[in-house]
């Protein structure tokens, strides 16, 4: 059993017309325990609050080196790690699991420089190439261009095979606008624009998602306590009208029988 000492919970509440009520549901949970690892990710439907999806972490140290990810309570696949001397990710190991049988579906060996990971070979069970991904990193750190290789019948687990980010970066290095062009294994591609807003802090205060032509299509804002931490994100719609409101709730549990709840932020 895993010890739980804090847990953010992202609570959802309810829009009637363009206002937000005092309706609100828990739709995410991230569960931490006392070395402040993330051990496991809980998303609910916010009508049912039945799980929809959940992600456990297994750790040794501060590395992850077991992830399970479920679906509608079934183990759909996980992976495994292993770490280079200087604690970059050396292999991932991934293993599709159906109620008749789990079976390794690729491993990922990784290449890297300036600690960015600029290649990765996937081989199959056998051991033979099945997808090769290589990646280009600008000045700032941001991946500007990816390309994948396919061979056989895989492809990464987002489909992606194709992704170029055009960045525009303030004197500070942040991130002010991007233009991102992605291409699936399907054939299908999509093309995102964002413009982002910063506080003095330096915090992400919004995200605009434009269309093609430069249109807005929605617009996120945070807000922060006077600690810095997330607390509220709103979403309006391109007409200015109040589509989504998220609240954060920051709890610790400073005994392990969990009877003593203290809300930190």
């Amino acid at each position: 059993m895993q010890d739980v000492r804090r847990v953010i919970v992202t609570s959802k509440y309810e829009i009637r017309d363009g206002k937000r009520t005092g309706i609100s549901m828990a739709i995410k949970q991230e569960i931490k325990d006392s070395l402040d690892r993330v051990h496991t990710i809980i998303n609910r439907d916010y009508v049912t609050q039945s799980i929809t999806s959940h992600t456990w972490h297994t750790f040794k140290g501060k590395q992850i080196v077991r992830t399970d990810e479920f679906a509608n309570e079934r183990l759909k696949y996980y992976k495994l790690f292993t770490y280079t001397s200087d604690t970059l990710i050396d292999t991932e190991t991934i293993y599709m699991v159906s109620p008749d049988d789990t079976a390794v579906y690729v491993k990922l060996q990784y290449k890297y420089k300036n600690g960015k990971p600029v290649q990765v070979n996937a081989v199959d069970s056998k051991g033979k190439t099945a997808y090769s991904l290589k990646s280009v990193f600008d000045g700032n750190g941001t991946e500007i261009s990816r390309k994948v290789k396919v061979k056989k019948a895989f492809a990464p687990l987002d489909s992606i095979i194709e992704r170029t980010i055009s960045p525009l970066y303030d004197s500070a290095g942040r991130v002010l606008s991007e233009t991102i062009k992605i291409k699936f294994v399907d054939g299908k591609a999509q093309i995102q624009k964002f413009n982002y807003g910063y506080n003095k802090l330096g915090l992400l205060t919004s995200i605009e998602e434009l269309d093609e032509k430069g249109s807005l299509m929605y617009k996120k804002t945070l807000e922060y306590n006077d600690k810095g931490i997330l607390k509220f994100v709103s979403v309006y719609n391109a007409n200015n009208e109040l589509t989504g409101y998220y609240a954060k709730r920051y709890e610790l549990y400073p005994t392990r029988d969990r009877r003593n709840q203290i809300i930190e932020y």
